[in-house]
């Protein structure tokens, strides 16, 4: 088991974002977390990464508890994460993007980085090849050299997914990968997500493109009002009257 979400909740003042929400990931699994908007699917993710420690319950990761573990350190464990607003260092490459990410992973310290030694520059050599290699893989590799800012935004997406695979995670959290994308690029994102469960990582999900998380998610879980409501295979949630109703609303009498 990658991950395990223990009864956690968050309460926001008389709100209560997320309300005893409970489920595991295995290695490999594709997890996809749906809802309508308000449903806490955010709030979950800044939970799981850190970001917000939970009101009561407890993330387990590898068997490790995350309370009181500082977001970084959680990158540092293994768990990566995309944002649903693109959070990009706009001024710079899109490789350096990418490098930012690796950060965590780099071994030099201080002196060696001061008096750039050989086994410091041999690092950054193999860690530039590293990200330009990860540029590939989502798509924009003849972007190396192209400030954030002026990406289109569909390629501002793979990059922020560049930059969460190359702290090597075991665990990817994507927050709506496919928002803003267009038919032809939702059918690459979902390919992509593909490579990265080749990759022998755990992916959770979070998205409004139900073709996308039909057609790619091992599981489902169904978020309402903060509530787990639902459980299952594609299959099973999209026939599961609960979640119809979530998603359309009680037929009039």
């Amino acid at each position: 088991m990658t991950l395990a979400v223990q009864h956690v909740s968050k309460q926001f003042g008389g709100l209560m974002a997320v309300a005893d929400v409970d489920f595991v990931v295995n290695p490999g699994e594709i997890v996809g977390v749906i809802g309508p908007n308000g449903a806490g699917k955010t709030t979950l993710f800044n939970l799981i990464t850190g970001v917000l420690p939970p009101s009561s319950g407890q993330v387990v990761y590898k068997a490790q508890p995350l309370a009181g573990v500082k977001p970084h350190k959680i990158t540092e464990l293994g768990i990566a994460r995309t944002f649903q607003n693109i959070r990009l260092f706009g001024h710079m490459t899109a490789l350096e993007n990418v490098l930012v990410g690796a950060h965590c992973r780099m071994k030099a310290g201080l002196w060696p980085g001061i008096f750039r030694s050989a086994a410091q520059r041999a690092e950054e050599q193999a860690v530039r090849e590293k990200a330009q290699e990860l540029l590939t893989l989502v798509g924009i590799g003849e972007e190396a050299d192209t400030i954030a800012s002026n990406l289109p935004y569909g390629k501002q997406r793979r990059l922020e997914i560049a930059r969460a695979l190359a702290s090597d995670p075991d665990l990817v959290l994507l927050d709506e990968p496919a928002a803003g994308m267009n038919e032809s690029e939702t059918e690459d994102l979902q390919a992509l997500i593909k490579k990265i469960r080749a990759m022998d990582k755990a992916v959770i999900l979070i998205e409004h493109d139900m073709g996308l998380v039909m057609n790619i998610c091992d599981r489902l879980v169904v978020l309402n009002f903060g509530k787990k409501i639902a459980e299952g295979t594609p299959g099973e949630i999209q026939d599961n009257p609960e979640v119809i109703e979530a998603y359309l609303g009680k037929e009039e009498a």
